[in-house]
């Protein structure tokens, strides 16, 4: 093996394996194990074939872009860390150290495997791209325009986004809200939104990347929120899953009402960034009711196969949904990135009027970010 093949290799793992090696505590050995496996798949011709044919189907000619999907070479991180993996217990009794079997394999398991939950209920909870959002942002429905459209100069920027960028808040209280007109969520209100908007640098003609993004959410406070602050705290998406005794021992039903009433919070968090970023096909976005919430409003995870909902003795009460889809353009170019991808938050109506009657309607505020982008875009080239 070179040189250059072991560090193309070590690059390799670092990249795709490292949160989740870490995470494992490096076991001693592994990740030399790890890359020497890898760097042997990767001088292989069946590698050099599979990656050229997924790269020239998956892309534009012209484009040098990373396609959103699962390529050959996150596969053979995987294999190399499975084989890997598979040995560690016999090295260690080779080296004099026994350890029982079936906890170590099962805690090693648990902290090196590739975990699937959170991307097969991010796709149980996909859904079309949605146009409920608050009446002040109704100039994003229509999404940003193709750099390669001819009209591009007349419109970017979107009307009504230059001033939407100044926003902190929404006049209005909880009106203010927007609510589901159609579907099987109808006359829920829309307690929390993201959604980022994107298109490519084109280059003939030259024409720069542009990105919108745009954040909504329900706040309780006293006062308006600081300017540039997002409406949004941040929760581990197992929220969504866990009792929420799980996710704070601490908290209880009188506690989260005193803390409701007094302090400053945001209804909707965006949900943590793992550690170990595994899992095929997780979404760059999603919402999570903050945890006061869950426990004043007396909400459990839903049961049964389901995306992202909790429920009360009457059903589903709170729900999460996705969306990530592509831009309709003239034909010219496919791209290999979801254009428009975000997430929104909705609460059965009942159970606003329940959360209005422990805070406030005074102390409801709807939170507002929205920010955009013109400059260089390592994402894509069309030419």
């Amino acid at each position: 093996m070179s040189a250059n093949e072991e560090e193309m290799a070590a690059h390799l793992i670092d990249g795709v394996l490292g949160d989740r090696l870490n995470l494992a505590g490096n076991p001693p050995g592994l990740r030399e194990a790890v890359i020497a496996l890898a760097a042997t798949t990767l001088k292989t011709s069946e590698y050099e074939i599979l990656i050229r044919d997924q790269l020239q189907q998956l892309r534009h000619p012209s484009s040098t872009a990373i396609p959103d999907a699962y390529l050959a070479y996150e596969a053979a991180a995987e294999d190399a860390l499975q084989h890997a993996a598979a040995g560690i217990r016999m090295a260690m009794a080779q080296n004099g150290r026994i350890v029982d079997a079936q906890s170590f394999e099962r805690g090693a398991a648990r902290r090196l495997s590739d975990d699937p939950r959170l991307a097969i209920r991010a796709e149980l909870a996909r859904v079309p791209r949605p146009l409920t959002r608050p009446h002040a942002l109704q100039w994003s429905i229509a999404p940003a325009p193709w750099a390669s459209d001819p009209r591009n100069d007349t419109l970017w920027p979107p009307p009504g986004l230059d001033a939407s960028v100044n926003l902190r808040g929404l006049p209005g209280g909880s009106t203010a809200l927007a609510r589901v007109e159609a579907g099987s969520h109808v006359d829920w209100v829309q307690v929390g939104l993201i959604e980022r908007q994107r298109t490519p640098r084109h280059r003939y003609p030259e024409r720069p990347a542009c990105t919108i993004f745009i954040g909504v959410g329900l706040e309780i406070a006293d006062r308006e929120r600081p300017a540039g602050s997002l409406p949004f705290t941040s929760l581990p998406w197992q929220a969504w899953t866990d009792q929420w005794q799980h996710v704070d021992a601490t908290m209880n039903a009188v506690r989260a009402t005193a803390a409701l009433r007094t302090d400053s919070w945001a209804v909707t968090a965006l949900a943590e960034s793992r550690p170990a970023a595994t899992g095929l096909g997780e979404p760059d976005f999603l919402l999570v009711p903050a945890l006061p919430i869950i426990v004043a409003l007396g909400l459990e995870p839903t049961a049964g196969i389901c995306g992202f909902s909790l429920s009360d003795r009457r059903g589903p009460a709170l729900v999460g949904r996705l969306w990530r889809g592509h831009l309709v353009h003239d034909g010219s170019y496919h791209p290999v990135f979801p254009a428009v991808d975000g997430a929104d938050l909705l609460l059965r109506v009942d159970l606003l009027d329940r959360l209005r009657g422990v805070v406030g309607e005074s102390r409801f505020r709807v939170g507002v970010s929205v920010s955009y982008d013109v400059g260089e875009d390592d994402t894509d080239t069309t030419a």
